[in-house]
């Protein structure tokens, strides 16, 4: 799995935000690894919230970002979807999280071109920075899913 990766994950839920959730296609904003207590890596993934439900009203919320079929078609989606940066989740690279990483592909359901990432990673960036108190975070690896 890599930066700008639509993967399948068990994204946590708002009820339950230290814990694995239904599966659903998430995008990776990035991953990185640091050395664990036992001497090995640990790796964790920054996802952003994705959902194929219409997203109502006009226009979208600062961070929220919409991709009609053919944008979708591009990034190896089958429908339209939104992104929501206002939604994040720091989750370990394990099964628990990431039940395809086993398989061939490693759950991965499509790619943003590097472009289209850095500036997706720059809107989350900002929001996290200029405004913190807009931004949802959730996983074991976040502050318990405080906003």
């Amino acid at each position: 799995m890599q930066e700008g990766d639509f993967v399948w994950c068990a994204f946590p839920e708002r009820e339950n935000p230290a814990r694995p959730g239904p599966l659903h296609l998430a995008y990776t904003l990035a991953v990185s690894g640091v050395v664990a207590p036992d001497g090995g890596r640990e790796f964790t993934a920054l996802a952003a919230y994705t959902t194929s439900q219409s997203w109502l009203g006009a226009p979208l919320p600062l961070g929220v970002v919409a991709f009609d079929q053919q944008a979708a078609a591009k990034l190896g989606q089958t429908r339209a979807f939104v992104m929501d940066l206002r939604r994040l989740a720091v989750l370990p690279l394990t099964l628990e999280w990431f039940p395809g990483l086993d398989q061939p592909g490693r759950g991965v359901q499509g790619h943003m071109p590097k472009r289209q990432q850095l500036r997706y990673a720059q809107v989350a960036t900002d929001l996290l920075t200029r405004r913190p108190e807009i931004v949802e975070r959730l996983g074991p690896r976040g502050p318990g899913g405080r906003r």
